[in-house]
């Protein structure tokens, strides 16, 4: 099966007191662990630890943030905050402080395959 939680990926918390925000993996610390980051409340030298059961996935990659974490480049708030606004932005998304995580429509399908769930 392939592995959705990769550094770079758009995701949203489903549950804790930050139900909703949207994050970016930084990078997976076990089988049911992820480090993220938001670049604003949770910096790249802050990050929150988060059970992958407790995350709604999105099939949206920051490329450059990939690149980075894989090359062991510096990544920066910055650029999570620039790669995150962008994401949202190609989603259609308005970055919430708080609040409830998106219908649905890009969530990843049990097969993974990225298609419609509802």
């Amino acid at each position: 099966m392939r592995d959705y939680f990769t550094p770079g990926r758009l995701v949203s918390s489903t549950a804790g007191r930050d139900y909703g925000k949207f994050y970016l993996i930084l990078d997976r610390v076990s089988e049911t662990r992820v480090r993220l980051v938001n670049g604003t409340d949770r910096r790249v030298n802050g990050p929150k630890l988060k059970n992958i059961k407790h995350l709604k996935v999105y099939p949206l990659v920051a490329g450059d943030i990939a690149h980075k974490v894989s090359t062991g480049q510096r990544v920066t708030d910055l650029d999570v905050r620039r790669a995150l606004k962008e994401l949202l932005e190609a989603y259609g998304q308005v970055m919430p402080a708080q609040g409830k995580p998106s219908g649905g429509e890009l969530e990843l399908s049990q097969d993974g395959s990225g298609k419609e769930v509802g």
